[in-house]
């Protein structure tokens, strides 16, 4: 029937009908409207829960390390005999404790997108002797020699942490697959807009078929002969992710007998802004980059 043919009241009542559909159609927007921003306070209660949590975790177990590794340092410089032994042994763990933590903790930064940088004036070389004792036993037990050539100004502006995390984890990944009594190099290079470090070992290589997956999470390789321990497998994701919150980038060539990676991000000022008009310096490491 056209609209032609209806009577006034088949008229009214198809607007009728048809109105009622538009209301229920409303109304049923609107309750899955009020539901959606029901979960998404609930997602934002549950997000806000979870930062909390692994604030109080951070704490919780950054706190207590810290004391305990001035402890066990102590003890280890003061006593002798078996209770420096054992004193040394709680220090190790400790330390490698801290560093997995670290890694933890960072890649979850990394896979929340919360990752904010804290521009600030560092030292390289402060900071390369922190990241050294902190792998000091490993060193200490492959009998390594790890070396710092740095430019004659190592200070500059940067995320402080990042670079500290960035750089124990390709310290730890040199020494973990260096030859007994071999050496490891660590460099700082001031380009004209950007610095580069390069850490340098010489050990069996990363062999090809390990290549693209080598800034994979919980990527391990152990059928090497010069790895002395295992770790969870997060190093490199994290040093990338860290390296890339910063404008960086990070690229390593490997060959039997030497590995090195370099890690290369742009001069900034405490704001983080790094000079508009350096162009793309990355070019080279994209043309070596693994494909993931």
């Amino acid at each position: 029937m056209t609209t032609q043919e209806m009577n006034d009241e088949d008229l009214i009542a198809e607007l009728s009908r048809r109105l009622n559909e538009k209301n229920a159609s409303i109304k049923e927007t609107e309750f899955l409207t009020k539901k959606l921003l029901a979960l998404n306070e609930k997602t934002k209660e549950s997000e806000a829960i979870k930062d909390r949590f692994m604030s109080i975790v951070k704490n919780s177990f950054s706190n207590p390390i810290k004391p305990l590794l001035e402890l066990a340092d102590s003890l280890t410089s003061k006593s002798g005999g078996e209770i420096a032994a054992i004193a040394d042994k709680i220090n190790i763990e400790l330390l490698r404790l801290d560093f997995e933590l670290t890694n933890i903790f960072a890649a979850t930064e990394i896979e929340e997108g919360k990752i904010n940088n804290a521009y600030s004036s560092i030292n390289f070389s402060d900071i390369f002797q922190k990241a050294h004792n902190a792998l000091r036993y490993l060193i200490k037990e492959k009998k390594l020699a790890v070396l710092l050539s740095a430019c004659e100004d190592s200070g500059f502006v940067a995320d402080e942490r990042k670079i500290y995390v960035i750089l124990i984890n390709l310290l730890s990944n040199a020494c973990e697959f260096s030859y007994f009594e071999s050496n490891v190099i660590v460099e700082l290079k001031k380009l004209e807009n950007d610095f580069l470090i390069s850490v340098t070992d010489f050990g069996e290589g990363v062999h090809v078929q390990y290549a693209a997956q080598a800034y994979c999470r919980f990527a391990q390789f152990s059928g090497g002969k010069t790895r002395s321990r295992q770790g969870l497998g997060l190093g490199l994701s994290v040093a990338r992710g860290f390296c890339e919150a910063m404008d960086g980038a990070i690229d390593f060539e490997s060959k039997e007998g030497q590995t090195i990676f370099r890690v290369k991000f742009p001069i900034a000022n405490k704001s983080g802004a790094s000079d508009p008009n350096r162009g793309d310096l990355f070019d080279d490491f994209k043309k070596n980059a693994v494909e993931l």
